[in-house]
């Protein structure tokens, strides 16, 4: 991708559902040629336009991370195998102390005890893994600026969002949701861009009615609209997953210090071996060193930091990308 197609998908991060004119005042180029571009790269599967419904928000389980431990040669199968569970959001084979990191939504502690001690366990391959549920969220990718677009233009188009992309963790629990409103989170799933009109189809209501539901299921933090990227199609290649233990009382100011960072994809508080954990991109392995040494090492209160490199990621946000190495 040129210059142009990244700022087009820079606008489409910052707003998924932005419209072409908005798209090209940001970009400083055409109402055609923003069409014709985003038209192309949506069609590559590149990238894709998907809303999620917030799982905290409507009260659907909790998200946990995983490090999977595989035996030698098996990595890869396993981290197939685990883009197909239902429950799994996120698969990246990584290097370092595990082979394959998961986000996982379980329901209740029973189902997460079920996944991670007697399903994981059962995978071929399978040597071991340890988890942390996530108490709070920071920064997710629904929020992300990957620091491609002016700051002003970036702030233009995310006036405009109906969803409470700037709450990465709700604030209270969402109304609960209609099966017009099901249905309707459903289709935003598959086309994050579907037509009033489509979508008012697809959920068997009138078109005012179909929009009057989305804004209010994104108002309240139900659903979440999204732009689903990789960071190394935006010049970020190099990512990262951090597990920081910091002191109880700093939690939250790290926190509030790290979400700020254009590096920071997603930071949570988490529940176990580690007390936060987190995604960075950058552009190369020198600017991973000094974000580790000058950014993480200038704030107080963290206490230790364990780096997980990212390999390859085969599911994000639910969007699977199965990768099978050629043989031979």
């Amino acid at each position: 991708m040129d210059e142009v197609d990244l700022r087009v998908v820079a606008a489409l991060v910052a707003h998924p559902r932005a419209s072409w004119p908005a798209i090209g005042r940001a970009v400083n180029a055409s109402e055609a040629t923003v069409s014709r571009r985003a038209g192309r790269i949506l069609a590559s599967r590149r990238i894709h336009i998907t809303a999620t419904l917030d799982v905290l928000a409507t009260g659907r389980g909790v998200p946990a991370f995983v490090r999977v431990r595989c035996s030698p040669g098996r990595s890869v199968a396993v981290a197939n195998a685990l883009t197909r569970w239902p429950s799994v959001r996120f698969v990246s084979l990584v290097s370092g102390a595990a082979d394959c990191l998961v986000e996982l939504v379980a329901t209740d502690r029973n189902d997460l005890l079920e996944l991670t001690l007697l399903r994981l366990p059962e995978l071929d391959g399978v040597t071991g893994s340890s988890s942390e549920v996530v108490l709070r969220r920071f920064a997710t990718g629904v929020g992300w600026d990957p620091g491609i677009l002016a700051p002003d233009a970036v702030a233009a188009l995310r006036a405009d969002r109906i969803d409470r992309w700037d709450r990465p963790h709700p604030s209270a629990p969402a109304p609960a949701l209609t099966e017009v409103d099901e249905a309707l989170a459903a289709a935003l799933a598959e086309d994050g861009r579907a037509r009033w009109r489509d979508l008012a189809a697809r959920a068997g209501i009138i078109e005012s009615t179909a929009r009057r539901r989305v804004e209010n299921l994104c108002r309240h933090g139900a659903l979440r609209l999204r732009t689903v990227v990789e960071p190394e199609t935006l010049g970020l290649p190099v990512t990262a997953f951090l597990w920081l233990r910091v002191d109880p009382r700093r939690v939250d100011a790290v926190a509030d210090e790290l979400s700020r960072r254009p590096e920071v994809l997603l930071l949570c508080a988490t529940a176990g071996e580690h007390t936060m954990c987190g995604e960075v991109a950058v552009a190369a392995y020198s600017d991973l060193h000094r974000f580790l040494t000058d950014t993480l090492g200038g704030i107080a209160g963290i206490r230790d930091v364990d780096v997980t490199l990212g390999l390859r990621t085969l599911k994000r946000a639910s969007i699977v990308r199965p990768w099978f190495p050629p043989e031979g």
